[in-house]
């Protein structure tokens, strides 16, 4: 089976795929304001023969939880852009986003890996957390 996460960053409202997967020993860096929670990533298979049924999803478990805030999973419907072979479509995903704990301002970390059932092996995903104090 193929198992492909793709990372998708949240740019405040809007849920927008991007290619590039976040390597364990490069953390993707996520700033937010304290008491706000930030989407930090979906994660999707989606199938080669063009069809909105995902295929198999990696179930993402914490390497390191933070130390400062939890890590919540939803399932939502993320699109997936269009291909030459196939058109734009939406499908299940698993978001996941960090809550900071209430008032807390600085730097937090989280790491993932996934549990794929098989041999397969997928890199896993490291996030720098910036809390930071907002406006007064």
């Amino acid at each position: 089976m193929n198992y492909r996460p793709t990372s998708v960053l949240l740019a405040i409202a809007t849920v927008a795929l991007f290619g590039a997967v976040a390597r364990a020993d490069a953390p993707k860096e996520v700033k937010t304001e304290k008491n706000k929670p930030v989407f930090l990533g979906n994660f999707l298979s989606a199938p080669n023969n063009c069809s909105s049924n995902p295929g198999p999803v990696p179930l993402p478990k914490l390497r390191e939880k933070p130390a400062n805030g939890v890590v919540g999973l939803q399932i939502v419907a993320a699109d997936v852009a269009a291909t030459d072979a196939c058109a734009a479509r939406k499908m299940p995903a698993i978001a996941m986003f960090y809550t900071p704990r209430k008032d807390f301002v600085g730097k937090d970390s989280v790491q993932v890996e996934f549990e794929t059932g098989g041999d397969n092996k997928i890199p896993g995903l490291s996030f720098l957390i910036t809390v930071e104090a907002g406006e007064k």
